[in-house]
């Protein structure tokens, strides 16, 4: 039997330990509380940064004469106004993407599996940006550049071609504006022109393709032409000769919107919409409108607030309007969209 004299000694050694713990996870708590509290603040600076963040606006662009049921609308000039494209700035980067699918009924899931155990990003020397698997049961992939993407895909192929298929999306070619040109230039002699009085630019044949010309409101004349990254990169804020006339050369961006519903990215005869005045969103025509300007109202940007409760935007405005956020909104897609 040990000694009652022990006794003490060791209901004091418990006590001890008692405590011990007891500061230790006081300590700890201290410690989690004090990490929650520093994530809060960092979190509350990251959301009062990304809300007054801004974009830089495009300059400003010559207007294509307005097609058949849809209007084509410029940049906008710079302002103030908080927009949807300062909430998107930080995330506006050029993104390359490719598609896999499976030949042979694979979910997305086994079509994941199945990329990770035969594909090693590393050995090609390829940065995955994003990896996502789409409802039609695609899988997309990203990276940060076009030969990045596509050694991806040509190793894709390689090791798993027979079970999956892989597509490389491509981005539209960029269009550029000619302003100013003399009226016997033609979408038939432009080409030839421009490379014969411009040797420096060392332009090819099948370089530049004649889209359309128009006639501006100061009755001068331009031409809208589509070529591809590396003749834009020859072309773009430049001056050309053509005949006896010096002709600045910019890129042409527009965004297509609705005549029928004042919504973009399609025209009136694919509408399915209804009919919304663009100065005021109610169901009427623009000719009928009487709104005055205070009373004026945004749809797009109206439609954007209603699925965007955080990042609310300024609606004060007609849809027509050049600073509107929406359309610079519709103006950044299109330009992360082109092969630039």
């Amino acid at each position: 039997m040990m000694p009652t004299t022990e006794l003490p000694s060791i209901s004091l050694l418990k006590a001890v330990i008692l405590i011990s713990f007891m500061n230790t996870e006081t300590k700890y708590n201290k410690h989690l509380e004090d990490e929650a509290s520093k994530k809060n603040k960092e979190l509350d600076s990251y959301r009062n940064t990304t809300t007054k963040r801004h974009i830089e606006t495009p300059s400003v662009r010559q207007q294509e004469p307005p097609r058949l049921g849809s209007r084509q609308v410029l940049p906008p000039h710079g302002n103030n106004r908080k927009r949807y494209a300062s909430v998107v700035a930080a995330t506006a980067e050029t993104k390359h993407k490719a598609l896999v699918r499976s030949k042979i009924n694979q979910t997305p899931e086994m079509i994941k599996y199945q990329l990770k155990s035969k594909v090693n990003p590393t050995e090609i020397k390829v940065g995955i940006t994003s990896l996502k698997m789409l409802r039609d049961g695609r899988l997309m992939i990203e990276a940060s550049s076009k030969q990045e993407i596509k050694a991806l895909g040509n190793k894709i192929e390689e090791t798993c071609g027979a079970e999956l298929e892989v597509s490389i999306q491509k981005r539209r070619n960029p269009r550029m504006v000619l302003l100013g040109i003399p009226e016997d230039i033609t979408m038939e002699n432009i080409e030839t022109t421009l490379a014969k009085q411009n040797p420096e630019l060392d332009i090819k044949e099948g370089d530049i393709r004649a889209k359309f010309s128009y006639t501006t409101k100061r009755e001068t004349k331009s031409l809208v032409i589509e070529v591809d990254s590396g003749t834009q990169k020859k072309l773009i804020q430049t001056r050309i000769k053509l005949g006896w006339t010096i002709c600045r050369v910019d890129d042409y961006i527009v965004a297509k919107r609705c005549f029928r519903c004042s919504r973009f990215n399609h025209n009136f005869r694919d509408c399915r919409g209804e009919e919304t005045c663009p100065l005021c969103t109610g169901s009427l025509k623009l000719r009928d409108c009487t709104a005055t300007k205070s009373e004026y109202k945004c749809i797009n940007c109206l439609t954007y607030n209603r699925h965007h409760q955080t990042t609310q935007i300024d609606t004060a405005h007609s849809s027509l309007d050049k600073s509107c956020p929406s359309l610079i909104a519709v103006i950044e897609k299109y330009k992360r969209n082109t092969d630039y």
